[in-house]
């Protein structure tokens, strides 16, 4: 398992049919199961293992992609350390060889913590963070409101002005659009976090993400300013732009 996503999400044409739903019997019984392996992690902050993450064992979102592996279902998760997420993943699934009736399931998960994260799992598969995430400053970005209800209108603000594209294995290049809620709004307390909110940018080929942005609402020397970081969960080209000027 890496930090960056495993699979491919092809595009749609134009005349493609709207992919169906898998059956919610189905929806459920994935959730459980994906649910499982989320819940073999354990993850820490230090090398010490004294600050332990805790797994929010609720799907924050659930995605389909019936294009890719015979029907792929996800569930995305976060682990949290005083209320923050430090750690992202997408848990999903798809068909294996029908003889077997079997699922192969698979693995993302990217840090969102300054601190090199230590996740300790069984098996040959493991998950090694080498750095911390880099949050970094939204230069032109207002101060935070006092209200948690208008930081939630500053945050939407703030992602409309990130755009993504998706560069597929054809040089093909697909507009990613934004969910208009936020996969995860979190409250901390850590007295250095304000607010943050988790956004995650699709594509038109299914409801996966294949970009997850991250803003912070924090305490600094000047005040309180906004930051971002962003997460890649696709293996494709990735590009994002801030207000129109490429930062990743």
């Amino acid at each position: 398992m890496i930090g960056t996503a495993l699979i491919v999400v092809a595009g749609l044409k134009a005349e493609d049919p709207k992919p169906a739903a898998p059956p919610q019997k189905l929806v459920k019984r994935l959730l459980a199961l994906h649910t499982s392996d989320a819940a073999e992690y354990a993850i820490y902050r230090d090398s010490g293992h004294t600050e332990k993450l805790e797994l929010r064992r609720e799907s924050i979102y659930n995605w389909t992609n019936v294009l890719r592996g015979g029907g792929q279902s996800g569930d995305v998760f976060v682990w949290l350390y005083r209320g923050r997420p430090e750690a992202v993943g997408s848990i999903f699934s798809y068909p294996g060889e029908k003889a077997s009736g079997q699922r192969t399931i698979l693995h993302e998960l990217h840090t969102l913590s300054p601190q090199i994260l230590q996740p300790v799992r069984g098996g040959a598969n493991r998950w090694q963070p080498k750095a911390g995430i880099v949050l970094k400053p939204i230069s032109d970005a207002p101060s935070s409101a006092e209200s948690p209800r208008l930081r939630l209108v500053q945050m939407r603000e703030l992602a409309r002005g990130f755009s993504a594209q998706s560069i597929d294995y054809d040089h093909k290049t697909w507009e990613l659009r934004m969910l208009p809620q936020p996969l995860y709004r979190y409250d901390s307390t850590d007295p250095m976090v304000i607010d943050g909110a988790l956004f995650a940018y699709v594509t038109s080929a299914g409801t996966d993400p294949e970009v997850i942005l991250l803003l912070d609402a924090r305490q600094t020397d000047g005040g309180p300013k906004w930051h971002y970081a962003i997460c890649r969960f696709s293996d494709h080209d990735l590009h994002v732009k801030l207000k129109g000027t490429e930062i990743w």
